[in-house]
């Protein structure tokens, strides 16, 4: 009897991901999208390449690409769109304390959720987001991946990209940035609106202090900067201070035509092969 209640539980439930499935796949949106405008429909945001705050990827510096891999998804070079170790450690946690906790959400699956998804927390949602970040992975590169996905990232209030986020906090382009501009930027990443307050105060805070010199050792460790940058960068890091007034950035960034223009355990090794 008891084998038979849970052969019917073990059904319904392989049902239901079955249905779950369909349903998801049924609504995903043609990821060829990105090859035009961006959108994101998270923050009803456009960006097209002929946009002046797009930027391509060999307009950014080396040290911004390294320190926001090293940062957010170590083995992106090496994973098909999914981290598994990430994934475990997540649902564990998750588990453990009985909330979202932690995303474990690779490069790939953050630009599929930005730019496809809205924010809301659900299995369905989670469902789409994979079947997403499997189309993704097959139809674009690498490079093309990480292109897009510095473009539509959210470094702060209203500031979107890393064009946008390099004039706001630092009046520079992307291709100016240094190490440890780049790895404030980095660090932002988790939760912008929240880690900005070292720029607003003008000196960092101990957290960005300790996260940021963790961002370069993790630079140093993967050989993306000499052990001599290293070290300077972290001499320099104990005086930081943001003396930089914020930059009003603000582009009146046009609906996307009918028809879309068409154009790093831890590997973080292929950028500079690129």
């Amino acid at each position: 009897m008891k084998f038979s209640r849970w052969l019917i539980l073990i059904v319904v439930f392989l049902l239901s991901l079955g249905l779950l499935g369909i349903t998801a796949y049924n609504s995903i949106p043609d990821v060829k999208a990105l090859r035009g405008c961006l959108k994101t429909r998270m923050h009803s945001y456009y960006l097209c390449p002929t946009s002046p705050n797009y930027v391509v990827i060999d307009a950014v510096s080396s040290y911004v690409i390294n320190a926001i891999i090293v940062s957010e998804d170590g083995t992106f070079y090496d994973h098909n769109g999914f981290d598994w170790f990430e994934i475990k450690g997540s649902i564990e946690k998750n588990l453990s304390e009985l909330d979202y906790a932690r995303g474990g959400s690779t490069i790939t699956q953050q630009l599929a959720k930005n730019v496809f998804l809205s924010g809301e927390k659900s299995l369905l949602r989670k469902v789409r987001e994979a079947i997403l970040t499997v189309q993704i992975e097959k139809k674009f590169s690498k490079r093309q991946i990480l292109e897009k996905y510095l473009n539509v990232i959210e470094f702060g209030p209203n500031i979107f990209g890393v064009k946008a986020a390099a004039n706001h906090y630092f009046n520079k382009s992307p291709i100016e940035l240094d190490i440890l501009e780049a790895s404030f930027l980095a660090f932002l990443l988790p939760n912008p609106k929240r880690y900005r307050e070292s720029f607003v105060l003008k000196n960092l805070t101990p957290f960005a202090r300790k996260s940021l010199a963790r961002i370069v050792s993790r630079l140093a460790k993967y050989k993306k900067i000499s052990d001599e940058e290293k070290v300077a960068a972290l001499e320099r890091l104990g005086g930081s201070q943001w003396v930089n007034d914020p930059v009003i950035y603000e582009e009146n960034i046009p609906e996307p035509p009918d028809e879309l223009p068409q154009d790093g355990t831890e590997n973080v090794e292929e950028e500079s092969e690129s």
